[in-house]
């Protein structure tokens, strides 16, 4: 297990109630003063450009952010394509802009994607983009940390009329016409304090500034909880709308299928239903993605985790099939995994891998995201 990992594993247990070391308790006072400096430097930051608007960067398209309050995995990647998939469905030119984190061209500005072929690697361009590069046919995605270098390019090379802003709530710098929060049903907002005694990357105060909110993984939490999250939600925010979302598993299927599968043929609907099944990840939330496997009708056997963004070897690969093999089970992993994966090699093992895909569903609330998306277009 690696440092980074070991330290998410003992922050995460801090987070957690019930009783505490001496060392524990000396650590929680730490984090909280940590908390303290961490706020004040973001509500600095914030108001500087609340309070002077001129220093945002003002480009010649519509810009919407799609982004969230916490640290941890919400669902921004199936957000953004959804949002991008709806907008270019009308004939509007979309671009997505995506930071390439931890990727070799994070500092620079390149072009993931035309719409057509895809031209970096996920180890170039980051796992996020490349996986929307693959799955969004017709819409370009652009990497790199200025997003309006990024955006620039977007509306002079490919003519963009609206450019997604990935991750984008906590991006001052760039005006946005939308920003749209998500927030994550399963764990909303930890426990209310801001990084490092908690999760929250700003005061929830800052919730004041979403247009649009999407709790998202609804089918995994219960009734009150989502209701407790609107009355926070309100507290904050009296007038941006609410929508409810799922996480729909759409496919499963075999590596080498799914490493063939072209943006436009994405429709399979199969599923390797009542088999065992051990979950292989590298996200920020991976019990969603192993809740997800079980409703579709796959035992989970097991799970072998690695740090978000973290990039395969071919010998993470030898290990997990000694895991599968052990278990006379298969290997599931999510899409974003899958973009770093070695192909060559995992044919060579003949790994049994399956690939899913998770799409984005809307079961509440998709009137408001309809209105406000065609108020932004018209406006």
């Amino acid at each position: 297990m690696s440092f980074r990992t070991r330290t998410a594993a003992y922050f995460n247990y801090l987070m957690q109630p019930g009783p505490k070391s001496g060392w524990d308790r000396t650590a929680l006072r730490i984090l909280e003063w940590l908390s303290v400096l961490y706020r004040i430097g973001v509500n600095r930051n914030c108001l500087s450009y609340q309070n002077h608007p001129e220093r945002q960067v003002r480009l010649g398209a519509k810009v919407i952010s799609v982004g969230n309050i916490t640290v941890g995995g919400t669902g921004k990647t199936p957000a953004v394509c959804m949002i991008a998939r709806r907008l270019y469905a009308t004939g509007v030119r979309v671009a997505v802009l995506n930071r390439g984190y931890r990727s070799q061209r994070e500092q620079d500005t390149s072009v993931m994607s035309d719409g057509s072929h895809v031209f970096l690697s996920a180890r170039e361009g980051g796992d996020e983009a490349c996986l929307m590069a693959r799955i969004l046919l017709g819409i370009p995605v652009l990497v790199g940390r200025d997003r309006a270098r990024s955006g620039r390019i977007a509306i002079d090379d490919f003519q963009s009329q609206v450019l997604i802003l990935d991750d984008g709530f906590q991006h001052w710098q760039l005006h946005r016409d939308l920003d749209i929060v998500l927030i994550d049903g399963t764990n909303p907002f930890g426990s209310g304090n801001v990084l490092p005694r908690g999760i929250l990357r700003e005061p929830l105060e800052h919730l004041n500034r979403a247009d649009l909110f999407i709790i998202t993984k609804t089918d995994q939490t219960d009734r009150i909880t989502i209701d407790h999250i609107y009355e926070v939600l309100r507290c904050y925010n009296a007038s941006a709308p609410i929508a409810e979302a799922i996480h729909k598993p759409a496919w499963c299927v075999p590596f080498a299928q799914w490493h063939c599968m072209e943006a436009a043929d994405r429709t399979p609907r199969y599923f390797p239903k009542g088999q065992e099944a051990i979950a292989v990840s590298a996200l920020g939330n991976p019990d969603s993605f192993e809740h997800t496997i079980q409703t579709f009708g796959c035992q989970l056997v097991g799970s072998i985790r690695y740090d978000d963004h973290y990039s395969y070897t071919e010998a993470d690969v030898a290990a997990m099939a000694d895991k599968a093999a052990a278990a006379d089970a298969i290997l599931i992993t999510t899409e974003k995994d899958a973009v770093k994966l070695p192909a060559a090699y995992i044919e060579d093992c003949r790994l049994p891998l399956y690939v899913l895909g998770i799409e984005m569903d809307i079961v509440k609330g998709n009137d408001g995201i309809e209105k406000i998306l065609q108020d932004i277009l018209g406006g």
